[in-house]
């Protein structure tokens, strides 16, 4: 029995892509075989296709951000029932270790892993999923909409948790205008945050100010940080939300207020980072880490888009077989939210 996938057979460009008839995934007991709708395109995508992640099993079906309808369920699978539609977080985590056991199965070694690196991903017909890292949908939520709520929305709302910020609170966000970013500045607005969304071009400051920041400051040279310390009266940010990684990290450690804190939430040119100890020492920085999201919180980010309260910032929409289009679009970094690929459809 096979399915039909975007196949990615090594590295390289984007057009590494190749529609091929692959086997199709079966259910373990405990596990879901889900047919999916729409798969949203990430900037890790981009990163894992240009061979950034090597210990990707290839040949690979990439896609993390998947949303459709439950086709069968194992014998041990109580929750969920064919038809169900759901979401998944990027992981399917083991559900037994210390870390699943605390609520951070985001964090989890010991489980299948992450889809389109370790298991196959939502440019393939067909995923796996468990009880433990799905989520149903209400009928309210498309799926063409609900695939993005993992990670283009749910990496942004596991970093504010992460931030501890409260109310009134001053937060730079960078690469404010991609998939994670804008969704990020929408829930800063929505959190009663002062967002200060930084962009390396002009033509995305209104949408991103329609998105809810209180200010956009527009850095091609990805140097923010005096216009970032006039903003805030000479102190700072109170955090910051690190999207971009490597090419604003410097500039980021600048704009950071003392005894701020900077969430490290992506990196889109891989490498390492500078960071002078004295300025982290004498000014008490706090810097953390923040990986994808957990069940809860996309439990939370679905239960915020059904009530309204958080609309989701869909760049375009183009059949799986075009995913070497999308990946070109975002490469060009002219689009602003996120692309979806839909299978026969959508949902």
């Amino acid at each position: 029995m096979t399915m039909r996938a975007m196949l990615m057979p090594s590295f390289g460009g984007p057009d590494v892509f190749e529609c091929r008839e692959v086997p199709m995934p079966r259910c373990a007991p405990d596990q879901m075989r889900v047919r999916v709708h729409a798969c949203g395109v990430c900037g890790h995508d981009l990163l894992n296709r240009a061979g950034h992640f090597p210990h990707t099993r290839l040949p690979a079906v990439m896609g993390h951000e998947i949303a459709g309808t439950v086709e069968e369920a194992g014998p041990l699978v109580t929750r969920f029932a064919p038809g169900d539609r759901v979401a998944m977080i990027q992981r399917m985590p083991c559900g037994v270790c210390a870390l699943c056991r605390s609520g951070r199965e985001n964090l989890c070694t010991s489980g299948p892993g992450f889809y389109g690196e370790d298991v196959s991903g939502g440019y393939g017909s067909h995923v796996l999923a468990t009880e433990r890292n799905a989520v149903k949908l209400p009928d309210s939520i498309p799926l063409e909409i609900a695939c993005t709520l993992s990670c283009a929305i749910g990496t942004g709302f596991h970093a504010l948790r992460r931030a501890q910020l409260t109310l009134g609170d001053s937060v730079v966000i960078t690469g404010a205008s991609g998939g994670v970013g804008i969704h990020t500045v929408k829930l800063a607005r929505l959190l009663g945050l002062r967002a200060i969304a930084i962009s390396s071009s002009p033509d995305k400051v209104e949408r991103l100010r329609a998105a809810g920041a209180a200010e956009v400051v527009v850095a091609p040279d990805f140097q923010f940080h005096k216009e970032v310390k006039e903003l805030t009266g000479g102190l700072g940010a109170d955090a910051i939300i690190e999207i971009a990684g490597r090419p604003t990290f410097a500039s980021s450690t600048r704009a950071l207020r003392a005894a701020g804190r900077m969430v490290i939430v992506g990196n889109v040119d891989p490498g390492s980072v500078a960071l002078n100890p004295a300025m982290a020492i004498l000014r008490e920085m706090d810097f953390v880490g923040s990986a994808h999201a957990t069940v809860a919180d996309l439990q939370k980010v679905i239960a915020l888009v059904e009530r309204g309260e958080i609309a989701p910032e869909i760049a375009g929409v183009l059949p799986v077989e075009d995913a070497a289009e999308a990946h070109r679009r975002m490469e060009a970094r002219g689009t602003s939210g996120r692309m979806v690929l839909l299978h026969g459809g959508g949902g």
